[in-house]
């Protein structure tokens, strides 16, 4: 996982220190409030640094490996070897040296939740990491903080989380969460505790075609679902199982576009990028088939980086060229507090 980048260094705070997080000098905003909610989350703040470079994460674990590898050979009176993930104790047929010591129901329960308590620590500290790279370019967050049921509830659920690509998920969320509280509700982060790898894949692959219509709804257009289908892989069986997990809508639903005389122009947003439609020479509405994120699938779409598909802006765009509208791919280059977006203009569409 590359989670593990950057210079910032947090100095090790130990259990039962008296050092406070209003100590930690030279950090930004953001930073300082992750620490203070993965203090409040887990009860301290990990050591040696929250944040490795790859080649000093690399170089602790192989001195970590090297020091068991040590004690097994001791203990056991054999060669041990380490492959790049398992570690192979050798023993040749006809000897006897291999030594097995009897072990104590309560040490193997012992030994039980010693690995389990490991493994999720380390599993947080991936979280952590994401989120710590995810708020490394933020300049401030909001004075109110994610609330004490929130953290605890988020990190009961993170701790389980052992694949880069959920731990990755769960980064993006908690530094989502610390940019604007409530951004994630509880409901969300069960939603995306029980979700498998392969449901989050196809959510993916739906979400970065995701587009804003007026009133903040989020959709993806349908417009002409052979296209989607030979061109970008989008089934309609997508749309079943999206809606069945609760993040869809199940069924086809219609943008009416241009449905008042007076509105002349409508902008179908994505992260970068919109699509600026212009009435033309439209006389009515037009009814453009869609598939409707719900509430909770709206508050996942935040954590998936949408690139340009300038084919499919352009194919959408089309369908209103066809009815004699008017239609601009553009990039956006800065949202204004008044709702207004300054753009830069790509590409008009022409039939």
């Amino acid at each position: 996982m590359n989670a593990f980048i950057g210079e910032v260094r947090i100095i090790t705070m130990l259990d039962g220190g008296n050092m406070k997080i209003s100590d930690l000098t030279g950090l930004s905003k953001p930073i300082t409030r992750l620490i203070e909610v993965v203090s409040g989350g887990v009860g301290a703040v990990y050591r040696p640094y929250l944040i490795r470079r790859t080649a000093e994460a690399h170089a602790y674990e192989m001195k970590v490996i090297s020091e068991m590898l040590n004690q097994i050979g001791e203990r056991q009176n054999l060669p041990a070897a380490y492959k790049n993930g398992p570690v192979e104790i050798w023993q040749k047929p006809d000897d006897k040296t291999l030594i097995l010591p009897e072990v104590t129901i309560e040490d193997r329960y012992m030994k039980r939740i010693d690995y389990q308590e490991r493994k999720r620590q380390r599993n947080i500290e991936n979280v952590t990491s994401v989120a710590t790279r995810e708020l490394s370019a933020e300049t401030d967050v909001p004075d109110e903080a994610p609330s004490e049921d929130w953290v605890t509830h988020f990190f009961n659920c993170a701790q389980e989380v052992s694949s880069d690509e959920m731990q990755e998920l769960w980064g993006r969320i908690l530094a989502g969460e610390i940019k604007k509280t409530g951004s994630y509700s509880l409901r969300t982060l069960d939603f995306i505790r029980n979700i498998t790898k392969s449901e989050a894949e196809i959510f993916e692959h739906l979400a970065k075609k995701a587009l804003q219509i007026p009133g903040g709804t989020w959709i993806i257009s349908v417009h002409d679902k052979k296209w989607l289908e030979d061109e970008r892989q989008i089934f309609p069986s997508y749309q079943f199982l999206l809606g069945e997990l609760g993040i869809m809508y199940p069924s086809d639903l219609i943008f009416e576009a241009f449905s008042t005389p007076d509105g002349n122009e409508i902008a179908l947003l994505s992260d970068d990028y919109l699509l600026l439609l212009n009435r033309g020479e439209i006389k009515s509405k037009v009814q453009l088939p869609i598939w409707k994120f719900t509430g909770t699938g709206q508050e996942l779409l935040p954590l998936i980086r949408k690139p340009l598909d300038d084919q499919y802006l352009e194919s959408i765009g089309m369908f209103f060229v066809k009815m004699k509208g008017k239609a601009t791919i553009a990039k956006i280059k800065s949202r204004l507090p008044d709702g207004r977006i300054a753009y830069d203009k790509i590409k008009g569409i022409e039939r």
